[in-house]
């Protein structure tokens, strides 16, 4: 499944979820679980009180969706559940996009991430019961 061609700066390039190919500027990207940007907002949104700097209001609700969405509620479980899911065989988009959804069966985590089509069944329910009892532990 390829998604449409996507022109940018004159050149077209052909993104695919599939196999993970991201547009050039999307190559190095560091993909966050929605727990770790609600952690950096809520840092500099602190910073920002204490200069007396006022944030846009898509600052505020970006913060709230964060927040709302967020899986894991502290700096521990977050780590835990990086470190859990590097150690399997994913990519970085792949990790956060997992840890974000939670999905529950391989089925369900295939449909959503295109990429992971490459897994055993077994091998992929085996990683989601793992996110499922670092859920349950937090």
């Amino acid at each position: 499944m390829t998604d449409p061609l996507i022109k940018r700066s004159g050149i077209q390039e052909e993104e695919d979820l599939t196999t993970l190919k991201f547009p050039r500027d999307l190559k190095d990207a560091k993909f966050l679980l929605n727990s770790e940007v609600a952690i950096l907002l809520e840092h500099r949104k602190g910073i920002s009180e204490s200069e007396g700097t006022e944030f846009p209001q898509t600052f505020h609700k970006t913060l709230a969706y964060a927040e709302k969405f967020s899986r894991y509620k502290n700096k521990t479980s977050i780590k835990q559940v990086r470190t859990a899911l590097s150690k399997q065989n994913l990519e970085e988009f792949e990790i956060a996009s997992l840890a974000n959804l939670c999905p529950e069966i391989s089925d369900e985590a295939k449909s959503l991430i295109p990429s992971l089509k490459r897994m055993e069944d077994d091998e992929l329910q085996a990683i989601l019961d793992e996110l499922s009892n670092l859920r349950k532990f937090n």
